[in-house]
């Protein structure tokens, strides 16, 4: 029998993570702003940590709302749209790489990188894509932000070289070009395998223990980079039958 009022304090617990990881993607904007970059990255990351602990305490809770639901598209617009593209911004700016119009370059993709979340996001809120159980349609906001930030702290502590953040408007405007596409990657599930289960979910702890721990950054960015890789690859190898493609222009998040 269907439980008719839960106790507000459930819904407290899920709503709670994404608030913070929304008040962490303003804070790694101001961070950004004021110089402070490796730690606005690890605000974004952060964020993504939350934003997947907010959904298993929502599913663990039974406390999955129509509220929670807009709410975490509100933070993840914040923690995962707007937070990466300031770091980025502010970081080229601080080392007066973009002048003219490599700069009118930057701001544009920065811009469309924001702009493209904000399409996913809103579209995630009102699509029913077909086998939306198993796939993400286009790449999720949450492992864009991973990618973005778990690039940066490594790239910040190797010291690869400036060449490399030359590429930024490129890489910003294929990651919102991604997020808005229809390729397939499959949602994170139990595996048919004790073994992959455990591979799985040993990696998950290990970036809930690394990442307040701000430490090996280069792990907590090859996980999201494995991962998308991977997937996609999956997807293209195996199709969907013509007939369950052919609806396949709206997206998921």
């Amino acid at each position: 029998m269907r439980e008719q009022n839960p106790p507000i304090w459930r819904f407290l617990v899920p709503n709670s993570f994404t608030a913070a990881s929304m008040l962490l993607g303003l804070a790694s904007v101001a961070m950004s702003a004021t110089g402070r970059f490796e730690l606005a990255a690890w605000m974004v990351m952060w964020g993504v940590l939350l934003d997947k602990a907010d959904g298993s305490a929502a599913r663990l809770l039974k406390a999955s709302s129509r509220f929670g639901a807009e709410f975490d598209s509100f933070a993840d617009f914040i923690a995962f749209g707007v937070a990466p593209a300031a770091l980025y911004y502010f970081k080229l700016e601080s080392l007066a790489l973009p002048s003219g119009i490599g700069k009118s370059l930057l701001l544009a993709t920065t811009g469309l990188y924001v702009l493209a979340v904000a399409v996913r996001l809103a579209r995630f809120n009102i699509s029913e894509p077909p086998h939306g159980d198993r796939f993400f349609y286009g790449l999720p906001t949450t492992l864009m932000g991973a990618l973005l930030a778990g690039f940066f702290l490594t790239w910040d502590k190797y010291g690869l070289g400036i060449g490399m953040l030359r590429m930024t408007p490129l890489v910003l405007f294929l990651a919102g070009l991604a997020m808005v596409s229809n390729i397939r990657i499959p949602k994170m599930k139990n595996r048919e395998t004790l073994a992959g289960n455990i591979f799985q979910y040993g990696n998950v702890a290990g970036a809930y223990i690394l990442g307040p721990l701000m430490l090996f950054p280069e792990y907590l960015f090859a996980l999201p980079l494995t991962y998308m890789v991977w997937g996609v690859t999956i997807c293209m190898l195996n199709p969907l039958p013509e007939e369950e493609d052919a609806d396949d222009e709206v997206i998921h998040a």
